[in-house]
C-alpha cells in the first residue's frame, strides 16, 4: 500500500502547487474538502504497510482506494479548470475601504460568538421546531467563519500576537464537540478549515511543510487515544449526563493516557482500518457490482423530496444517516443503531459508476474553487456580507463523507441563513455598520 499513499501525497502536492492561487488567496474551501475527504481514506490504508498485517479487508480498500484516488484527481482538475477559466469579478479597489481590516477582528468575534450559540444553545433543542435543525447546523458554521475573519484581520494587520492567540483556538474546536456531543470529528473538520484557511493566505507555509508530519502523527495518536476511551466518555455524556466538571475529568485521560501511533499495536490498527478507511466500503460496492449483485441507482440516491422543508411536511422521512443504502450496495451489514455515513465516492460510484465518480468530485472541486474565488475577492474588497453569502454554502459542501441528501439540504440552509443575516443586518457590531450606501455595494 506504500505506492497508493506516496500516490495520494503526489495528489496533495499538485493541489497545494498546481488549483490553489498562492498569490490570490484561492482555495481554503477546496483545500479544506480535500482534506476533509483525505481523513476518512488515508489513515485506513496505514493499517496495510506491513504484508503481515492482521488488518481484515486487503482487497476491497485497495480497490476502493483506487477509486478513491480517480476522484481525488478529477476533484483537482475541476478545481484547476475554475482557476484557468476567466470568471466575472469587480474591482478590488471599488471597494477596499469600505470596511477597515482591523474591523475585521471585531466582525470575527461576533460572528463567532453567533456560531458557537447556534451549535450548542440552539441546536440541541432545534429538533422541538420543523426545519430550525438544518438552519442551527448552518449557522454553526459561523464559529469557523468567524475564526477565518480574526485571521484574515490578524494576517492583513501583520499582528503576529492575534494570529498565535486565534491558532490557540484551534485544539478548542473538537474538544468542545467532543465535551458537548461525545463527537470528535464535527470539531476536527472545523479545525482542518482553520488551518486551510492560514494555509491559503499566510506568507510563510514553509511552517505548515515542516511540522505537518509531526501534527499528522500527534492527530493520529489523539485518535486511537480516543478510540480506546471513546465508549467511557460518551457514557458519561449521553447516558449520565454529568456535568462540564465531570466530563472535562473524563476526557482529560485523553492526555494522562496519551498513547503514540504504532502500527504494531492491534489496538491502533484496528481503530484506524475501522474508523478511517471508507475505502472498504467503496472497494465492497464496486466489486458487488462488477460481480452483478448491485445495480446503479442512477440518482435515486437523490430524492427530489429532500428539499420540502420539515415545516411543510411534518412526516417527511430522515436524511441523516444511510446505512441501509450502505448494505444493500455493498452486502456489509452493521449494527442496528449504527451511524454510518456513505461518503461521496461511494455515493457518486452506486449512483452512476466509475464517470460518476469523475464527473461528480469534477464539479465539486469546480464548484468550491469558484466559492473561493468569490470568498477571497469580497474580503479583498472588504465586502463583508459577500464574504458571508460565498463562505457559508461553501462550508456546508465540507462533508465528503455524508451523504449528498444532507451535503444540498446544508447548502441551501446555509443560503437561507447568510441571506437571513445579511437581511436582518446581523453581521456588523452595532458601532460598525456599515452606512446606507455601503450596505447597497454587493459582490458580483
Amino acid at each position: 500500500m506504500l505506492n497508493e499513499l506516496l500516490t495520494w501525497g503526489a495528489l496533495l502536492a499538485g493541489l497545494a502547487f498546481l488549483a490553489l492561487d498562492q498569490r490570490r488567496g484561492y482555495g481554503a474551501l477546496t483545500l479544506a474538502y480535500f482534506l476533509d475527504l483525505s481523513l476518512g481514506h488515508v489513515p485506513g490504508i496505514l493499517a496495510y504497510l506491513d504484508p503481515n498485517t492482521f488488518a481484515s479487508f486487503p482487497e476491497e480498500t485497495k480497490i476502493g482506494f483506487d477509486v478513491t484516488m480517480i476522484g481525488m484527481s478529477a476533484f483537482i482538475v475541476g478545481a484547476m479548470a475554475a482557476r484557468i477559466l476567466p470568471h466575472r469579478t469587480m474591482s478590488v479597489k471599488a471597494h477596499q475601504q469600505t470596511v477597515h481590516p482591523q474591523i475585521f477582528w471585531r466582525i470575527g468575534q461576533r460572528l463567532l460568538f453567533v456560531g458557537i450559540a447556534s451549535s450548542f444553545v440552539v441546536l440541541p433543542v432545534s429538533t422541538l421546531v420543523p426545519s430550525l435543525t438544518s438552519i442551527a447546523s448552518a449557522l454553526g458554521a459561523l464559529i469557523v467563519l468567524g475564526i477565518w475573519f480574526l485571521l484574515y484581520s490578524a494576517v492583513a494587520t501583520k499582528n503576529t500576537r492575534k494570529t498565535l492567540l486565534v491558532f490557540a483556538l484551534v485544539p478548542v474546536l473538537p474538544m468542545s464537540t467532543l465535551l458537548t456531543g461525545g463527537f470528535i470529528g464535527y470539531g476536527t473538520v472545523w479545525a482542518l478549515s482553520v488551518l486551510a484557511f492560514y494555509f491559503c493566505i499566510g506568507r510563510r507555509r514553509i511552517w505548515f511543510y515542516l511540522t505537518a508530519p509531526g501534527v499528522i502523527f500527534l492527530g493520529l495518536s489523539l485518535f486511537v487515544t480516543y478510540m480506546q476511551q471513546r465508549d467511557e466518555i460518551r457514557d458519561v455524556i449521553w447516558y449520565q449526563r454529568a456535568d462540564i466538571l465531570q466530563r472535562l475529568e473524563q476526557t482529560s485521560k485523553l492526555v494522562t493516557d496519551f498513547q503514540l501511533l504504532d502500527l504494531s499495536n492491534p489496538l491502533h490498527v484496528d481503530a484506524l482500518d475501522k474508523r478511517l478507511n471508507q475505502n472498504v466500503l467503496v472497494g465492497a460496492g464496486v466489486m458487488r457490482h462488477r460481480e452483478g449483485q448491485a445495480e446503479l441507482r442512477y440518482g435515486a440516491t437523490l430524492p427530489f423530496w429532500a428539499l420540502i422543508p420539515r415545516a411543510i411536511w411534518p412526516d417527511k422521512p430522515d436524511i441523516g444517516g444511510g446505512g441501509s443504502l450502505v448494505s444493500e450496495f455493498t452486502g456489509i451489514w452493521f449494527e442496528e443503531g449504527t451511524s454510518v455515513g456513505v461518503g461521496q465516492v461511494l455515493e457518486f460510484y452506486m449512483n452512476f459508476g466509475l464517470p460518476g465518480v469523475l464527473a461528480g468530485f469534477a464539479v465539486f472541486g469546480f464548484a468550491l474553487m469558484r466559492l473561493d474565488q468569490g470568498v477571497m475577492h469580497a474580503f479583498a474588497m472588504r465586502n463583508v456580507r459577500g464574504v458571508v453569502q460565498m463562505a457559508l454554502p461553501g462550508l456546508a459542501m465540507l462533508a465528503p463523507l455524508g451523504n449528498l441528501q444532507e451535503v444540498l439540504v446544508g447548502v441551501v440552509s446555509a443560503i437561507i441563513a447568510s441571506q437571513a443575516l445579511v437581511r436582518l443586518n446581523l453581521i456588523y457590531p452595532p458601532t460598525q455598520r456599515p452606512s446606507a450606501n455601503m450596505s447597497a455595494q454587493k459582490l458580483r
